[in-house]
C-alpha cells in the first residue's frame, strides 16, 4: 500500500520529476571537480555518514554562483554537520544557523540507533574554527523563537525528522522565515517507512497545498526544492 501511494504521488508530479532527472544528469559533470575537492576535505574530518554528498550537485546548482555572496542559511537537522560544513567551506560570507536536538525527536518519528552524544561531539569537532549559530532545541520551538527576533533566511534546508507530520510543521514555520525569492530544500521526500504513520512525501504535499499560490517547485526527485515567489 505504501508503494502504491508513493507511486500515485510520483505520477501526479511526473513532469517535474522527469525534468529533475534530466537536470541532475546535466549538472553532474559541471560540479565534478567541485565535489571532488570538497570530498577530499571531508575525508580529513570525522563523519560516519556522508548522505549529503548524494545531492551535492543539485544543492549547489541552487546556491549562489558567486562564492563571495553574503547570504543567510538555516538548516534543520544537522547531525554530524556535513551540510553545514559544505556552506561554511565554500561561502566565507554566509551566515549559517544549525538546529538539531541531538536526541530522539518523538515516538512518531523514524528512530536512529546511534549515540547522539557522540554525533553532537562530531558536529562540534567538524565545524571547529568556523563561525556559525548552533541551536540545540526542538525545531518548531527554535523556529518560532527566531521569528520573534525578526531574523530571516535566503535558503533553508529541512533534514530533520522524516516523519511527514514533522516535515509539515518544520516547513510551515520555515516558510515564515524565508525571504521572498528564497529557497527551501526538503531532504528525502520520496522515502517510505512502515514504522511511521505519515510518510515524508505527504508532509511535503500538504505544505505545497497550503502555499501553492506563493511557491514554485524547482526540483523534485529524492529531494524537493521550492522557491518563495
Amino acid at each position: 500500500m505504501l508503494k502504491i501511494k508513493l507511486f500515485l504521488f510520483k505520477l501526479k508530479n511526473l513532469v517535474i520529476i522527469i525534468k529533475s532527472r534530466f537536470l541532475k544528469k546535466k549538472i553532474i559533470l559541471k560540479y565534478k571537480i567541485f565535489k571532488e575537492k570538497f570530498s577530499r576535505f571531508v575525508d580529513t574530518k570525522s563523519f560516519s555518514q556522508k548522505w549529503f554528498l548524494n545531492n551535492f550537485e543539485v544543492f549547489h546548482h541552487y546556491l549562489p554562483k558567486d562564492l563571495t555572496t553574503n547570504f543567510s542559511y538555516l538548516e534543520i537537522g544537522s547531525y554530524e554537520g556535513l551540510s553545514a560544513l559544505n556552506i561554511l567551506f565554500h561561502y566565507k560570507n554566509a551566515k549559517v544557523t544549525a538546529i538539531d536536538l541531538w536526541e530522539e525527536s518523538n515516538i512518531n518519528s523514524e528512530s536512529l540507533k546511534v549515540n547522539f552524544n557522540e554525533i553532537e561531539g562530531k558536529f562540534n569537532k567538524n565545524l571547529e574554527g568556523y563561525k556559525y549559530t548552533k541551536i540545540k532545541n526542538d525545531s518548531v520551538i527554535a523556529l518560532r523563537e527566531i521569528l520573534k527576533k525578526n531574523i530571516y533566511f535566503d535558503l533553508i534546508y529541512i533534514d530533520g525528522s522524516h516523519n511527514g507530520e514533522d516535515i509539515l510543521s518544520d516547513a510551515i514555520e520555515s516558510y515564515k522565515l524565508l525571504n521572498t525569492g528564497g529557497i527551501i530544500i526538503f531532504d528525502d521526500v520520496v522515502n517510505t517507512n512502515k514504522n511511521i504513520n505519515i510518510q515524508s512525501y505527504k508532509g511535503f504535499e500538504k505544505f505545497f497545498e497550503i502555499h501553492k499560490k506563493n511557491i514554485k517547485v524547482l526540483y523534485l526527485k529524492n529531494i524537493a526544492i521550492v522557491k518563495k515567489i
